[in-house]
């Protein structure tokens, strides 16, 4: 049995790409309604599109969309921070942990440490965490901004352990990626639980196999068991 359990964050505790859809919707409508030339569903793929290119957590994604219409520069400012705003007053009603993952890990601090090794930028994982109210259920959360390097390099788990102050194999890691989770995890000698429900249709089972499979965050607690 582990002493201590590291997850990752997005798609692991936080329905990650239902908060990133849901808020491309309502900024993809606004952008259409406030005169953006183009169709709601065009404009949705174009947000993606910007995803795809220049990463999930970039900052001008709305910028980049809206820069190939050439519209005059006060409009398409104005386009742009409607977008904004609309995509912040919805990421407040939809980002959400999964269902049971508050009360399984208020079960597991009991008897595990817990803590976090994310590739989001410390900013918007603190963020994620304080909005979804996880945020006082770690030791601590580990970042690229921290650590240096994103998963599955060694160098942010190795700074989780050296926090723990345990060896790997006294240490459980949980996430949805397999190449970045399961490769990282497994290469530095911890066991790896591959948190299904976050995969999606995204990823494939690399070189690294997990030692558990979860097909919810509640079967956690029986793969521990």
């Amino acid at each position: 049995m582990p002493k201590a359990i590291l997850f990752d964050l997005d798609n692991t505790l936080i329905d990650f790409m239902r908060f990133k859809k849901e808020t491309a919707k309502a900024a993809a409508r606004e952008m259409k309604r406030k005169g953006l030339p183009d169709t709601e569903a065009n404009i949705y793929r174009a947000i993606f599109k910007a995803y795809d290119r220049y990463g999930i957590e970039y900052q001008k994604t709305f910028y980049r969309v809206v820069k190939k219409y050439r519209l005059e520069v006060g409009q398409a400012e104005r386009i742009q921070q409607a977008a904004i705003i609309a995509y912040l007053k919805r990421k407040f009603e939809v980002l959400r942990p999964y269902p049971s993952v508050k009360p399984a890990l208020k079960r597991l601090k009991k008897r595990f440490r817990l803590g976090i090794v994310t590739d989001a930028p410390r900013n918007k994982a603190w963020q994620r965490l304080v909005l979804t109210g996880l945020d006082d259920m770690f030791e601590f959360v580990v970042t690229p901004d921290d650590a240096g390097k994103k998963k599955p390099h060694k160098a942010p788990f190795r700074m989780a352990l050296e926090k723990l102050g345990l060896e790997p194999k006294e240490v459980l890691f949980v996430g949805d990626n397999p190449g970045r989770d399961m490769e990282g995890a497994k290469r530095m000698g911890m066991g790896a639980c591959l948190a299904e429900y976050g995969m999606g249709k995204r990823w494939k089972i690399g070189k690294a196999r997990p030692d558990y499979r979860i097909r919810k965050f509640g079967d956690l607690e029986k793969v521990i068991a």
